[in-house]
């Protein structure tokens, strides 16, 4: 499975912040080749870079590695979220960088 790097692009992502701090990202949009929008569930997430409670002050990114079904085919895709700015970013994968697991 590749890796992701910080080529961000921004997104839209909907998902639930619980009260525990942790965030699960539900729904994401991606423009595709045409300019249309195009909305995909998250099937499955992984958190790539935090442990059980999310410190913005220690890691203000969280990364996820997202599974979503796009046309019958499962794909994997990067995203963070940003605590400073509170944008979500689509991270562009690559074949020689990798993320330490939760």
């Amino acid at each position: 499975m590749p890796g992701f790097v910080h080529v961000q692009q921004p997104v839209d992502v909907i998902a639930r912040h619980q009260k525990n701090g942790t965030i699960i990202p539900l729904k994401i949009r991606l423009q595709d080749e045409d300019g249309e929008y195009q909305s995909y569930a998250v099937r499955s997430y992984r958190c790539t870079n935090l442990t059980e409670s999310i410190d913005p002050r220690r890691f203000p990114v969280v990364m996820f590695e997202c599974k979503i079904l796009s046309f019958g085919k499962e794909h994997i895709i990067g995203i963070a979220y940003n605590f400073t700015d509170g944008l979500w970013k689509l991270l562009e994968p690559s074949t020689h960088s990798t993320f330490s697991k939760c």
